[in-house]
């Protein structure tokens, strides 16, 4: 194996959660297919989305816009994996824990025992 395919099981188990069985596979599923998505867009195809532009803008646009897909994928991922890091530190797997505390069903308090109340001094 090349180093490179190890960095992206890392990558693909820190972007997905660590600590849990379900993480590391959904983050390997976002991965290819954030690869399988931008890889297969080209320059000519970025044109043809912004041929509605002025040619002042659509130029600067589609250079900046090409490095983030075709061969330059890996640079969408990296700011993909930034943006996660930052804002979600637990991975996929946090977002979905945050999410389901949102708007998942409500949750009773749980109980606390006669013996974990704080008794009053005498």
């Amino acid at each position: 194996m090349q180093w490179t395919a190890s960095g992206e099981i890392i990558l693909m188990t820190i972007l997905g959660g660590v600590g849990t069985l379900v993480g590391p596979v959904l983050g390997a599923a976002v991965i290819k297919y954030l690869e399988n998505i931008f890889s297969a867009f080209s320059a000519s195809m970025l044109h043809g989305v912004f041929d509605f532009l002025s040619d002042a803008v659509e130029q600067p646009l589609v250079s900046f816009l090409a490095l983030f897909v075709g061969d330059g994928w890996n640079l969408t991922l990296g700011t993909v994996f930034m943006l996660l890091v930052i804002f979600l530190p637990g991975g996929i797997m946090e977002g979905l824990r945050r999410l389901w505390a949102l708007f998942g069903p409500p949750t009773a308090e749980p109980r606390k025992h006669a013996a974990a109340r704080p008794q009053p001094a005498e």
